[in-house]
């Protein structure tokens, strides 16, 4: 028989972690696997809710441009130039959102960026999959807050 908070104790764990998140202030946010196998999360953009892709192989989070236009978010054209797997060159649009809110983890002041995801969607149609692409959850987030990605949970750990 195992005493409450014995180390040998499985219950004592998960008590001792979620102590710790609290005492670290690491926020727990929830993922899910959508149509292409992708891990997204709910987010919101000055109030306009959507779901992004956490992509951990992206430099910045970057909004498809189609949707800022559709929810009048206004972006302003930059001379920088971003690029991907499978892209090159890409047009890169600036808008700094007053909130940037990932679930409930909020970011506020936070430099969006934004460019034209049809190459994604083109891709995507390929495989059959109609499902929407609004934006990814780059690497200027996760190093920042230092995540920690369980994926056998699908939950995303962000540090305040």
């Amino acid at each position: 028989m195992y005493k409450f908070g014995c180390k040998k104790n499985k219950s004592y764990y998960p008590l001792k972690i979620f102590y710790n998140m609290r005492k670290k202030n690491i926020i727990k946010i929830p993922l899910r696997l959508n149509a292409t196998g992708h891990l997204e999360t709910d987010v919101k953009i000055d109030k306009i809710k959507t779901s992004f892709i956490v992509d951990t192989g992206a430099s910045n989070t970057v909004v498809d441009i189609d949707f800022a236009k559709e929810n009048l978010l206004e972006f302003a054209a930059i001379e920088m130039q971003g690029g991907g797997v499978g892209t090159s060159e890409m047009v890169l649009f600036h808008k700094q959102v007053d909130v940037f809110k990932i679930n409930d983890f909020k970011i506020p002041a936070f430099d969006l960026y934004a460019t034209d995801f049809q190459h994604v969607k083109d891709s995507l149609a390929k495989k059959g999959i109609t499902e929407p692409c609004h934006g990814v959850i780059g690497a200027d987030i996760l190093i920042k807050y230092k995540a920690k990605i369980n994926y056998k949970k699908k939950k995303l750990y962000l540090r305040k």
